[in-house]
């Protein structure tokens, strides 16, 4: 069960299940990921990882949501929103992975070659964090390597 702990330093809360390793620093991961669809369901990540990362909502600027129809299937995309570069995208940071867990979660997010890695800044409250995510991959490049 996650429970909600405030983070004065950051004017944030993170959600964390009873058994996150106590002791680490809520933002000093080196490996964070942000994620605007359905991984955002802590149910869904903890099915995939088979356990319960931390997680906090977070923002990212200069991003929009699309869906697009390839292959007769609706592949949900994050691309950046070059029309409004000010625009801010919302979804949540998973916090304190294992490069197992990137691993899984790369398995789906880089499935079909649609979505390429990339690392940018989240604002989580008043802080801003590295983290990785998955963007739109160029269709003249294909899928560019994690």
């Amino acid at each position: 069960m996650y429970r909600p702990i405030y983070v004065p330093e950051a004017s944030a809360l993170v959600f964390a299940a009873d058994s996150f390793r106590k002791g680490l620093g809520w933002f000093s991961a080196t490996i964070n990921v942000f994620v605007c669809g359905a991984l955002q369901d802590p149910e869904k990540m903890r099915s995939l990882l088979g356990l319960a990362p931390a997680f906090a909502p977070a923002a990212v600027t200069g991003y929009r949501r699309s869906e697009e129809t390839i292959d007769g299937k609706t592949i949900p995309l994050m691309i950046p929103a070059s029309d409004t570069p000010a625009q801010i995208l919302t979804g949540v940071v998973w916090l304190h992975l294992s490069e197992a867990d990137l691993g899984r979660i790369e398995e789906i997010e880089l499935a079909g070659g649609h979505r390429r890695a990339a690392g940018l800044k989240v604002c989580i409250g008043q802080l801003q964090v590295a983290a990785t995510t998955y963007i739109k991959a160029d269709p003249c490049r294909g899928p560019k390597p994690a």
